[in-house]
C-alpha cells in the first residue's frame, strides 16, 4: 500500500520523504542516442536516495490519509510499520525492493545504499514515448552504378602532352609578355615629350585639346594684327636666314661653318630691326610666380604651354581679376593659371563658392 503512494508522488513531486527511513530525490534527465545500440531515449526521471533525509514533512502520511480515508495518525502507523519491515529485510537477506522503484542494500560501512530501476518513465510530459531504435540505412551499389564504376576505374591515365605543345604555350605567354611591356615602355615614352601626358590620352582631355587649339587660333589672331611694314621686316629677316643657310650647305660648309652663317644673319635680322625700329617684342608677364612661396593658389587651368597660360591669364585679367601663372616645378609639365592666392588653405577653401560663380566647379587649391 505504501509503495503504491511513494511511486504516484515521484510523478508529481522532485522529493519524498520516508520518515526515519531516507528520502528518494528525482533528477531530469534530458533526451539522448546510445550510439551502440542506435537507440533514441526520450527525457526522464531518475532517482536517487539520501538516507540524511529523515525529518517528516508530512506529505507521504497525508497522501495515504486522503486516500484512504482515515486519520493521520493511522496513515503514520503505516508508514512505521512499511519501515519496520524495510528494515528487518535488510539486516536479515541484505537487500529490500521498492517495487517498481529500485533496490536498497547495506554497503561495508552499514550505510545504505540505492539502486535504482528503470522500469517505468516518471516524468509526466514523456508519458507514452517508447525508446526508438534507429538502425542506420546501408545503401546497396545498383547494377547500373557498380558497370559505371568498372568503365571509370578502366580509363586510361590521361597522356602528357608532348613537349612542341608545351614550347608552344610558353611561346605565347613569353610573347603576350613582350607586347604588354613594349605597350607600356610606349606610353612612358610618351609621357616624357612635352606636349603630351598620360592624362591626355583618356577621352575627357579631348575637351582641354578643344580649347588649347582654340587658345592657339586666338593667339595667331593677335599676331595677324601686327603692322604691315614690321611683318614685312620680319619676313625679309626670315628669308635672309633661309638664303645664308642653303649657301652654305651647297658650299659644302661644315656644320660648324652652317651655325657661324646662321649666326652672322641672325645678327644682321637683328641689326635691320633695331635700324627700322619695328621689331616684335615679346612682352614677358610680369605676374609669373617661379620656385615655391608655400601660399594656396585658386587654380582655374593648367596648360603645357607658356603662352596658352598667359592668353587664359589675359582673358581672367580682362574680367577684373588678378590672375598669376604658375611655371611647373619638379616632376611637373603645366603651367598653372591662378585666379587668386591665399596665406591659408582654410581661406582658400572658403573663397572657392565665390570663385566658382565665375569659373564654374573644375577650378581647384593648389598649394605652391
Amino acid at each position: 500500500m505504501v509503495e503504491k503512494h511513494i511511486k504516484n508522488l515521484l510523478f508529481n513531486h522532485d522529493c519524498v520523504i520516508i520518515p526515519e527511513f531516507g528520502g528518494l530525490i528525482t533528477r531530469y534527465v534530458p533526451a539522448s542516442i546510445n550510439p551502440v545500440k542506435h537507440m533514441l531515449v526520450p527525457p526522464s526521471k531518475k532517482i536517487a536516495f539520501n538516507e540524511k533525509l529523515v525529518l517528516n514533512d508530512g506529505l507521504l502520511i497525508s497522501t495515504i490519509a486522503y486516500a484512504n480515508n482515515i486519520s493521520k495518525e493511522e496513515a503514520k502507523q503505516m508508514v512505521v510499520a512499511f519501515v519496520h519491515s524495510a528494515r528487518t529485510r535488510l539486516n536479515g537477506e541484505n537487500r529490500f525492493e521498492l517495487a517498481d522503484i529500485g533496490v536498497f542494500r547495506y554497503n561495508a560501512e552499514r550505510r545504505l545504499e540505492f539502486e535504482y530501476k528503470e522500469s517505468e518513465n516518471l516524468l509526466e510530459s514523456s508519458f507514452g514515448l517508447p525508446e526508438i531504435v534507429a538502425r542506420p540505412i546501408r545503401a546497396e551499389e545498383p547494377a547500373v552504378l557498380r558497370t559505371l564504376l568498372k568503365e571509370r576505374k578502366a580509363e586510361p591515365a590521361p597522356v602528357k602532352q608532348p613537349l612542341r605543345s608545351r614550347l608552344r604555350r610558353a611561346y605565347n605567354v613569353a610573347a603576350g609578355l613582350a607586347l604588354t611591356g613594349l605597350v607600356g615602355a610606349g606610353l612612358y615614352m610618351l609621357s616624357l615629350q612635352t606636349d603630351y601626358t598620360i592624362s591626355s590620352l583618356s577621352p575627357t582631355s579631348l575637351f582641354g585639346a578643344e580649347r588649347q587649339a582654340a587658345e592657339e587660333n586666338a593667339s595667331a589672331s593677335v599676331t595677324t594684327q601686327m603692322p604691315a611694314d614690321q611683318f614685312a621686316s620680319a619676313e625679309e629677316s626670315l628669308e635672309m636666314e633661309d638664303n645664308a643657310v642653303s649657301l652654305a650647305e651647297g658650299s659644302g660648309l661644315t656644320e660648324t661653318s652652317i651655325e657661324a652663317t646662321q649666326y652672322a644673319a641672325d645678327e644682321s635680322v637683328i641689326a635691320k630691326a633695331d635700324e627700322q625700329g619695328a621689331a616684335v617684342e615679346v612682352e614677358q608677364p610680369s605676374t609669373t610666380i617661379s620656385g615655391k612661396d608655400g601660399r594656396f593658389y585658386i587654380i582655374t587651368g593648367g596648360y603645357a604651354r607658356m603662352h596658352n597660360a598667359e592668353f587664359s591669364r589675359q582673358e581672367i585679367a580682362e574680367k577684373g581679376h588678378e590672375a598669376k601663372v604658375l611655371e611647373p616645378g619638379r616632376g611637373n609639365r603645366l603651367f598653372k593659371v591662378a585666379v587668386a592666392d591665399f596665406a591659408t588653405a582654410e581661406e582658400a577653401q572658403a573663397a572657392m563658392d565665390t570663385y566658382r560663380q565665375s569659373f564654374g566647379e573644375t577650378i581647384w587649391v593648389y598649394n605652391n
